[in-house]
């Protein structure tokens, strides 16, 4: 599929909906998405989508019978309002309601959630977090390089839209240069509402050369910097093992690769706003690998790794690997850095990887200042096991209209949406 047809797939899908509408008629059935009905989480301000209808021209927002928020219509297949008002702890149920521009409103059927008590996170913590109760947003289809596991994206909103570079596998054949043979690639897909993403029908970084002919292109962190697309993977260095490795592009979608940048290593977990364009710390961009810190003045050459140790509690399994990185996120305390980790941590026996935080300075990044006694994100959904059981890793997380969203990988087969309100 030419670029040209995927933009227009995109464009039919976003403004008609994957059903198909009748632009002549009235409302239709309106159905809730997220919160997904009898769902529970610790946000006191949750975010709610629902499916859009066709020839709606407002939405109303009710919770506990009472309306809450109202939002014109958009042409995208599902529309979201986040409340701007506190609920308390407790059960709630919502509704929406949408009106026509003529005839008769229609009205969703009623949702019930449930909001926890919240944990003990200090302040400068991103989260808790609520999952989107459509997930997964993406899954594995066809019969080819994505027919296992679409998993672990980095996600932008850029010009407009979301735009996604995924981690894909199709089956394990043990046939080298063929598409379906468990090589890891990077497919892409964009999204007009951030939950409905249209593919591209090919891979957009393929495993083509020598670095990466052992692992692929696994785990893309994506970001932008003064027009400039770069994609951190990892593929496999000189030697063999692991390495960090690089490509940019002047659009998201043509890519340049650069080879290997930082051998021995994986996880570029560059530090970011919180847009996902990279930072510069006393002149330099850095980013946290496995156990280190690298530093760069052009995003391009890298120094060798500056050794940390991020001194995890004596009760927790203290293997980890470093997933994103957050700066300049909140006024009040500018030179904090939010680094997401995941691992077992302290749920051995219960689960193979979840998702904490972990908090830097910008004064100095080789020293860990805290860190949460909990995960933020821990697996309990069927969709959060696949390849493994019981796994979420998260590669990117960025603000959009005053939420947190963080597009994490599920069970390493599936992509998840989670969102937190921003403080």
């Amino acid at each position: 599929m030419s670029r040209k047809y995927f933009t227009a797939a995109l464009i039919i899908v976003c403004c008609l909906s994957a059903a198909g509408w009748d632009l002549q008629a009235g409302p239709t059935d309106l159905e809730l998405t997220s919160p997904k009905n009898e769902d529970h989480f610790e946000i006191t301000k949750p975010l709610f989508f629902w499916k859009s209808v066709p020839a709606a021209h407002s939405y109303e927002i009710y919770v506990d019978d009472a309306k809450v928020g109202a939002v014109p219509v958009a042409s995208v297949p599902v529309t979201s309002y986040g409340l701007t008002a506190p609920l308390a702890v407790g059960p709630h149920h919502w509704s929406v309601k949408a009106l026509p521009a003529a005839g008769d409103a229609v009205s969703s059927s009623v949702s019930t959630f449930t909001i926890d008590p919240a944990g003990n996170w200090p302040d400068w913590a991103i989260g808790p977090f609520e999952r989107y109760g459509g997930n997964p947003i993406v899954r594995p289809q066809g019969t080819g390089w994505e027919q296992v596991n679409t998993f672990n994206p980095g996600v932008l909103f850029d010009h407009g839209k979301f735009r996604m570079l995924y981690r894909a596998q199709g089956q394990k054949k043990g046939i080298a240069q063929v598409k379906d043979d468990g090589f890891s690639r990077e497919g892409y897909a964009e999204s007009l509402d951030g939950v409905t993403f249209v593919r591209n029908p090919e891979p957009i970084i393929d495993a083509t050369e020598p670095f990466e002919k052992k692992y692929g292109c696994e785990d893309a962190r994506f970001f932008k910097k003064d027009g400039v697309y770069y994609a951190f993977y990892t593929g496999n260095g000189p030697k063999g093992g692991v390495a960090i490795c690089e490509a940019t592009s002047s659009d998201g979608t043509t890519w340049k690769k650069l080879g290997p940048v930082v051998a021995g290593t994986k996880n570029a977990a560059m530090i970011c706003d919180p847009n996902g364009s990279p930072v510069q710390i006393n002149g330099n961009y850095a980013m946290f690998v496995g156990g280190a810190v690298c530093y760069s003045d052009d995003l391009i050459k890298w120094s060798p790794m500056t050794g940390i140790d991020l001194k995890l509690p004596a009760d927790w399994v203290r293997s980890y690997e470093p997933c994103v990185a957050v700066t300049n996120y909140s006024s009040a305390r500018p030179d904090d850095i939010v680094l997401f980790i995941a691992g077992t941590l302290n749920g051995k026996g219960k689960w193979f990887y979840a998702i904490s935080e972990v908090l830097f300075s910008k004064k100095d990044l080789t020293q860990k200042v805290d860190q949460l006694n909990d995960c933020i994100m821990k697996p309990r959904e069927l969709y959060e096991s696949g390849t493994f059981k019981n796994c979420l890793w998260m590669n990117c997380i960025i603000q959009h209209e005053g939420q947190w969203m963080m597009y994490y990988g599920a069970g390493d087969r599936n992509v998840g949406l989670a969102t937190a309100p921003v403080k």
